[in-house]
């Protein structure tokens, strides 16, 4: 479905990427309010809604996914579609205070109601859901079900997960490795910590780039035999937050790298640019650490991938936000709370010095929540319950 530039700029960099993104995430400083934008977003939903409708037979269920496409079933509904209708929301649901600062918070609400079932990734966002559709609609909560003005949506949580299976080391064992691309095979000794994400505000990149340089002030013995690599794939690449953000990352590793270095040491390796699937499972399986510590995530797909590529004999330490969907599960995990730079520094020193044992009894107790929580079992499982009701 083409949409022009102008419609691009307002539904998709405006409203859905400098509206709802930092809504959702919590970060409000960062919301911008525009009602031509909203006016856009409202329009282009229906424009998707027109598209898709002389495709669905009666029998079809729909599956709408994420933030952009909130309307989407409202405007199935007004133009007489009458089947399944589900909804999932990838990232996360904030609290009623921070919620109700987008002026059509009740709007966006009632729009959500119009499906049958609506899936958010954990208990929590559940709450603050209820918690914003009371305030703003003052509906009747009844077990999973929300009711109001003669309408019953099924709420349920959903945490989505990976396919385990591409990421096992008999996948990747013949493909080029981190440690290929950073030749550190001549320095065997050498402890790798590895940071994966989109370059996004949320993922708290320039707290953890804080983080490891507290790490060397208070164990300068680590010179010369740690490494971080950073790699952060472009994203957003026309919003002016993501712009400045890849610039203040640039400024800390510049800086870093310019106290610590020592001759034939780098302390940060930064890599802009993004990977295929087979190589960032290689590159997993490399690491001693993984710092995946978000300011605020839906889920998080890094810190479950990078625990399915570990083999048992040595595995690496998950260090994961407690501000990531991900860690209400895996509590085997060293959970950190990335706003506290000295605490995190703490502990991500003790990642490092962890004995192999408690290594892989963490690691196997992450492992099986990863193969419970797959990719395809919160497919079936929403499926089966939208065509349930």
């Amino acid at each position: 479905m083409d949409l022009s530039e102008e419609e691009v700029s307002l539904y998709y960099l405006g409203f859905s990427n400098r509206t709802l993104w930092p809504l959702l995430h919590s970060f409000p400083m960062r919301v911008v309010i525009r009602h031509d934008s909203y006016r856009a977003y409202r329009r282009i939903n229906q424009r998707f809604a027109q598209a898709l409708l002389p495709f669905l037979r009666s029998d079809d269920l729909v599956w709408v996914q994420d933030f952009h496409l909130f309307h989407l079933g409202h405007e199935l509904r007004r133009l007489g579609w009458q089947g399944k209708l589900g909804f999932f929301l990838h990232v996360p649901f904030p609290s009623a205070d921070v919620f109700s600062i987008l002026p059509w918070a009740g709007e966006v609400l009632e729009a959500l109601l119009q499906y049958d079932l609506v899936g958010v990734h954990e208990q929590r966002y559940m709450r603050n859901l209820i918690d914003s559709l009371d305030v703003e609609l003052g509906g009747e909560s009844n077990g999973d079900d929300y009711c109001y003005r003669g309408k019953t949506a099924r709420l349920g949580v959903f945490p989505i997960g990976i396919d385990p299976d591409a990421f096992r080391p008999s996948e990747y064992r013949n493909t080029h490795t981190l440690s290929d691309e950073l030749s550190l095979a001549n320095v065997p000794d050498r402890k790798l910590i590895l940071g994966v994400d989109r370059l996004d505000y949320t993922k708290g990149i320039p707290h953890r780039l804080r983080i490891f340089e507290r790490l060397l002030e208070r164990h300068p013995n680590l010179g010369g035999k740690i490494l971080y690599v950073q790699i952060s794939s472009p994203s957003r690449t026309r919003v002016p937050e993501y712009v400045q953000e890849k610039d203040q990352v640039e400024r800390l590793v510049g800086q870093i790298n310019g106290r610590f270095s020592e001759a034939g040491w780098v302390p940060i390796r930064y890599l802009y640019r993004s990977y295929a699937q087979i190589e960032l499972a290689g590159f997993y399986h490399d690491a001693d650490v993984c710092l995946v510590t978000p300011l605020r995530d839906g889920m998080n797909l890094v810190a479950k991938e990078f625990v399915a590529a570990q083999s048992d004999d040595s595995p690496g330490v998950l260090v994961l936000s407690r501000f990531a969907g991900a860690a209400s599960a895996m509590k085997d995990a060293v959970i950190v709370n990335p706003y506290d730079i000295e605490g995190t520094a703490e502990a991500t020193y003790r990642a490092l010095r962890m004995p192999v044992g408690e290594r892989r009894r963490r690691n196997r107790s992450l492992q099986s929540v990863v193969k419970r929580d797959s990719s395809q079992n919160w497919s079936d499982t929403f499926c089966a319950t939208l065509q349930s009701i």
